[in-house]
């Protein structure tokens, strides 16, 4: 016992490696021993020998006792060292949780300010723009309200081939080009009567053809398009079925026709031309009447006014589908111009630009002067030019002199779903119209 404890004070156990722990082991272990030892000194030496363990030293650094009880020094270098322990799962669960609302809470109020500060730009924006650009622009280019009234840079249908109004399913059909004045040309289409239709006719059969006692319609479209517009090629068809000549032209600018509609006077130029045109082909006895649409209405209205006035030309009856009663409450109740509307400079500016450029077309005043029978024709539905319009017009031409012929008004329920454009869908079309020219006849 004696012996192997003085093996081990001789052992050199201040190892870097070994910790403190592993020394209060052995030392632990060493009392025990020593313990013992007292314990059973006055035994013999074969039962003292017994309970001693012999420590030895392997040069690896390992401890062997001779019980079999063999301990790792190395490997009690990190058992007993007091390193904080690892955090809970549902601590560090509960910790990345928090972290996230309030990376959550950060991202949600940096979105917030971000969209708010995006709105106040568009506001302000939207604001200088019609508050200050839009007047300044319409007043340093006044022709702006001029192109807004005439969109005759949109020749839409692009694919329509207007020298042939085959493109358009129109088979009995003819262009033309009808020179108006001074480098002012514009193209006109004339479909014939369902009853006159046949092939292989040349241009001067169509003009012969004129002398036929079939009515003939001339027909003035709205303000953006051609005359190969499809809703006005599905007119065409119906008025056609119906035995009439339809002759449709393209204002001057429009389409196919050179120039441009730099005033109300000059469109409606182009349209008393052709009618005195015609007029001449047909000769004297065959029925003429005038059709407008929309823009057209205003055209067609002052050109039969002029006919009537200046000519004592008088064309048999006007039809009138989707009128307004002037232009300048049709541009306060369109739908580009209702914010407008609303604004300071819109009266001044606008209206004012408008009759820089000869642009009134009061159908309600040029009704009062047209002696001749009108049907108004008008969907409840129409967004473009609202029914109000077209029933002040009506109105308006209650105070006509009680010797002039009637003004009827049609109107179509809103449940047809014709708005601006659809009334050459309506099947009771063609009684309407017989029963009007039935009733002025």
């Amino acid at each position: 016992m004696h012996s192997t404890l003085t093996n081990l004070k001789g052992y050199n156990i201040m190892n870097d490696s070994i910790t403190m722990a592993a020394r209060s082991r052995i030392k632990t272990k060493k009392q025990k021993g020593s313990d013992d030892s007292d314990s059973i000194g006055n035994g013999n030496n074969s039962a003292n020998e017994e309970f001693t363990p012999s420590l030895l030293g392997n040069g690896d650094g390992e401890l062997i006792e001779e019980d079999d009880d063999t301990i790792d020094l190395f490997s009690l270098e990190g058992e007993y060292v007091d390193a904080p322990s690892p955090p809970r799962e549902a601590e560090k669960g509960q910790g990345d949780a928090t972290r996230d609302k309030l990376t959550c809470s950060a991202c949600a109020w940096k979105t917030f300010r971000c969209t708010l500060w995006l709105a106040f730009c568009i506001i302000s924006l939207v604001v200088i723009l019609l508050l200050v650009v839009a007047p300044l622009v319409i007043k340093v280019f006044p022709q702006i309200p001029k192109h807004i009234i005439y969109l005759n840079a949109f020749k839409i249908p692009y694919e329509v081939n207007l020298s042939d109004p085959r493109s358009v399913e129109l088979n009995y059909a003819r262009h033309f080009y009808k020179h108006i004045e001074d480098n002012i040309t514009v193209g006109v289409w004339h479909i014939l009567p369902k009853s006159l239709e046949r092939d292989g006719l040349t241009d001067r059969d169509f003009e012969s053809l004129l002398h036929s006692k079939h009515p003939v319609i001339l027909y003035c479209h709205g303000n953006t398009g051609t005359r190969g517009t499809d809703h006005r090629v599905e007119m065409y068809k119906v008025l056609a079925a119906l035995d009439y000549h339809v002759v449709a032209l393209d204002y001057r600018g429009y389409g196919d026709s050179t120039g441009s509609p730099t005033s109300e006077n000059g469109v409606v130029t182009d349209v008393v031309t052709l009618y005195l045109w015609l007029r001449e082909k047909a000769g004297p006895d065959v029925p003429m009447y005038v059709w407008g649409h929309s823009l057209g209405t205003g055209i067609a209205t002052k050109a039969v006014r002029f006919l009537t006035e200046q000519r004592k030309e008088y064309p048999k009856a006007l039809f009138l589908e989707s009128p307004f009663n002037n232009i300048f409450d049709a541009a306060m109740l369109h739908p580009f111009s209702k914010i407008f509307g609303l604004l300071w400079w819109f009266d001044d500016l606008f209206l004012d630009a408008m009759h820089t450029y000869g642009i009134y077309l009061q159908n309600d005043v040029h009704i009062l002067h047209i002696e001749l029978p009108v049907l108004i024709m008008h969907a409840e539905d129409d967004h473009v030019i609202p029914i109000e319009l077209g029933l002040k017009l009506y109105n308006a031409s209650k105070t006509r002199p009680k010797s002039f012929p009637p003004v009827i008004f049609h109107k179509f329920s809103k449940e047809r779903g014709f708005q601006h454009k659809y009334i050459y869908s309506a099947q009771e079309l063609p009684n309407i119209l017989g029963n009007f020219l039935k009733g002025i006849n």
